[in-house]
């Protein structure tokens, strides 16, 4: 997976970075947590040391209590977490409203699973993703953050932005995973409710105000805020590419990787009920799920095995494995096609998947319009084992070289 450079750990710290953030952080391995630890990694190398002030309620999420990924301690990265007691390595919630949540939560599985076991079609929990804080969480945020002076302060997603102007630091950025504007058109297009709290690219700019810096995950969505707003610095932050290729030979597979949220939920609707189909109608092969998303496989569709999360996906990848992004509904840009790159797979998605991409992954990864093309289109793929990409060491030796964030550490050290 994605992770901090080795070399960037040794660099000396002599500045403080607060990130300030409002979701679990027990798994950085995978999806937004890919970009988090990116940009940890650029603000190790650019000299920073690192703290995270989450917020007191809405960081435990609908779990009243939280073990931190131990990839934050392996870095040297501090966390503080107000209202909450530590016992061992795990943060326990001293909010009685994070212990109410939990048991609604608890009470509407319960009835989902037996609605499941009844016959019925199962629902996502409503997601939390791009409310803002209320006035006293965000005060208590923003007094965590000033207890300690910071040269840099980052909110992460825009919906904690407006946190930045009662922040006392030199600097003030966001890191931007996805536009929630532009996700929810997605999902709308998509035939889909969107999955978070929907709101306009004016609202989103209003957010973003207080903010020097907007650190984006998607070069697409750079170039629309560079646009709307033209006096803050838009910098694309590439993903940091790793050599975690897998075996050249093996058997041929077609491999879905994700967590579980409602943009990955449409992909996999997709593949399941229109994609595989006419796939194993043509060729006999396996499609691996792997991930937080397979518990929304329903059933033992033919050719389907699924895979819970794992510590190493280099196990699962070999040469002539193809990794698929058929994103309908999507924002920001699809981590996953990076880690298939990684892995050494061949990759297919859709054109407007590969946009956030810019044109960096140009000739290395086939992209099509319709769900129509994207069967044929993988089809293809599978019976032509003479591999017709580029040599997979070869494209991970092009990407490192390309993909680099010397603008934005040139930012940061300045």
């Amino acid at each position: 997976m994605l992770s901090p450079t080795d070399n960037s750990k040794n660099q000396p710290a002599s500045r403080l970075a607060t990130i300030l953030m409002h979701r679990r952080v027990n798994n950085l391995k995978s999806g937004s947590g890919v970009h988090l630890m990116c940009l940890c990694a650029c603000l190790i190398e650019a000299g920073y040391e690192i703290r995270i002030i989450l917020a007191p309620r809405t960081s435990f999420g609908r779990i009243p209590f939280c073990k931190p990924d131990k990839v934050l301690a392996e870095h040297g990265i501090s966390i503080e977490w107000p209202k909450t007691v530590r016992i061992g390595g795990i943060y326990v919630s001293t909010c009685s409203g994070v212990w109410a949540k939990a048991i609604r939560r608890l009470f509407t599985y319960m009835v989902s699973a037996l609605r499941l076991w009844l016959g019925g079609t199962r629902r996502p929990y409503p997601s939390d993703l791009g409310k803002t804080l209320n006035s006293s969480e965000a005060r208590k945020v923003q007094e965590a953050a000033n207890k300690k002076p910071s040269d840099l302060v980052i909110a992460e997603y825009s919906s904690l932005a407006p946190l930045l102007g009662g922040c006392g630091a030199a600097k003030r950025a966001t890191l931007i995973h996805d536009l929630f504007s532009s996700r929810a058109g997605s999902f709308r297009q998509a035939g889909r409710a969107p999955d978070h709290t929907p709101i306009t690219v004016r609202q989103e700019c209003e957010r973003l105000m207080q903010a020097d810096l907007c650190i984006h995950a998607s070069q697409l969505e750079a170039n629309l805020l560079q646009e709307k707003l033209p006096h803050i610095k838009h910098i694309w932050m590439r993903p940091l590419i790793t050599d975690n290729r897998g075996a050249l030979g093996g058997v041929p597979r077609v491999v879905f990787i994700g967590t579980s949220h409602d943009g990955n939920r449409a992909a996999l609707d997709l593949i399941v009920n229109d994609i595989w189909p006419r796939v194993r109608a043509e060729v006999k092969c396996e499609l691996w799920i792997v991930g937080e998303i397979s518990s929304w496989v329903e059933g033992n569709p033919e050719g389907i095995r699924c895979f819970h999360p794992v510590e190493d996906l280099c196990e699962l990848a070999n040469g002539n494995a193809i990794g698929i992004a058929p994103m309908l509904a999507a924002s920001g840009i699809s981590i996953k096609i990076g880690t298939y790159l990684e892995l050494g797979m061949r990759v297919l998605t859709f054109e407007e998947t590969l946009k956030a991409y810019g044109d960096t992954l140009d000739g290395l990864v086939t992209a099509v319009a319709t769900p129509e093309e994207f069967s044929s289109a993988l089809i293809s793929m599978l019976k032509n084992q003479d591999r017709t990409a580029q040599d997979p060491l070869d494209v991970v030796s092009h990407l490192q070289a390309t993909m680099k964030n010397d603008e934005l550490l040139n930012y940061l050290k300045a």
